[in-house]
């Protein structure tokens, strides 16, 4: 929008002394009028004033277009600049309700300035005009209702790609990249935060002995009670092929313990059906907070080693303390590198 703001203020920047040197003083000063407030609307974008800024550079156009429609006696020769007007519209980041009313204003003008009667039209020619203004009105009509849909599929689409592009396809949670950029937002902003690793016991027995459809089932019931069992502001992301990452941000190792055990209970009282067949599953979990590392992949590689713990003590347990010096597991490396991925697409 700024780059559109700059090519219209260079624009009408063009257009003023044109019209004072075809003798149009009057819209020479509106004209400039319309510069200052393409400079104002630039600064207002510039901080984040976006609908405040579109109001007062619409504002200003729209009244140059008016005026111009006077001047001229007819609106006919100025109506086509309202869709410029419209698609800078559509390119905003206005609510979608607003972009429709700005539209239906747009067009009850466009009517009111072709319905204006030229000054060099004949009693005979009446009829043309009035024909010539309802072809307009319909050419306008349809160029709205196609920039309306174009911009509207255009926004589907990029709805589709954001999400495909941080959620994983079978579970529905956020992607092993995107819960680590996630975590590596609240390192970089020093939100105090718990993160619980946790991995499904048994896994592979489940696709040996069911299939993988089974398997893909249990994931899926498992990011659902995972999801169920967190806040709003909370987020679950799937880091492996059984494993899971929960973020939990302004929480500390008690509350993360207890988050921890209301899904080992919900889990067994919602234990996965599929094809009739319970598949009983139960987690280990590994909790580690911000404030026990002085980087985010030792928060990571902590929680990793007090997962393995859980794992090592009989399965089906949380670890939320101790094995600070414990070696880390071979699943350890896949992780930090998870982490590093993150940090340096954001620039870290």
């Amino acid at each position: 929008m700024a780059e559109i703001y700059l090519l219209t203020l260079g624009l009408q920047i063009v257009i003023a002394p044109c019209l004072y040197l075809l003798g149009y003083s009057m819209l020479g000063h509106l004209n400039l009028v319309c510069v200052l407030a393409y400079v104002l609307a630039l600064r207002l974008h510039r901080h984040l004033w976006v609908a405040l800024a579109l109001g007062v550079k619409l504002s200003a156009f729209l009244l140059l277009l008016i005026c111009c429609a006077l001047v001229l006696g007819s609106g006919s020769s100025v109506v086509y600049c309202l869709l410029f007007a419209e698609v800078e519209l559509m390119l905003s980041d206005l609510r979608r309700r607003t972009k429709l009313l700005w539209t239906a204003g747009l067009t009850a003008l466009a009517l009111s300035l072709i319905g204006l009667p030229s000054l060099n039209a004949s009693p005979e020619g009446l009829q043309e005009h009035l024909l010539a203004n309802i072809l307009l009105v319909a050419v306008f009509a349809m160029l709205c209702a196609v920039i309306l849909r174009m911009l509207t599929i255009t926004d589907r689409h990029e709805y589709r790609y954001r999400r495909d592009a941080m959620h994983d396809s079978l579970t529905l949670v956020l992607n092993r990249r995107a819960i680590f950029e996630k975590a590596s937002s609240y390192w970089r902003q020093q939100t105090p935060f718990a993160m619980i690793l946790v991995d499904a016991d048994h896994f592979k027995e489940i696709n040996d002995n069911f299939g993988h459809t089974a398997g893909d089932a249990v994931l899926h019931h498992l990011a659902g009670v995972l999801s169920d069992a967190l806040r709003g502001e909370d987020d679950v992301g799937r880091v492996g092929g059984e494993e899971f990452l929960l973020l939990l941000p302004e929480t500390g190792i008690a509350e993360a313990v207890t988050v921890a055990e209301r899904i080992r209970v919900r889990l067994a009282r919602r234990p996965c059906q599929f094809s009739g067949q319970l598949m009983p599953v139960t987690l280990s979990m590994g909790i580690a907070c911000a404030d026990e590392g002085g980087h985010l992949q030792s928060i990571i590689e902590l929680a990793d080693r007090r997962l393995y713990a859980a794992k090592s003590a009989g399965r089906n347990q949380v670890v939320s303390e101790g094995h600070v010096e414990s070696a880390s597991s071979r699943n350890a490396g896949r992780l930090s590198r998870g982490v590093q991925d993150a940090l340096e697409s954001e620039g870290l």
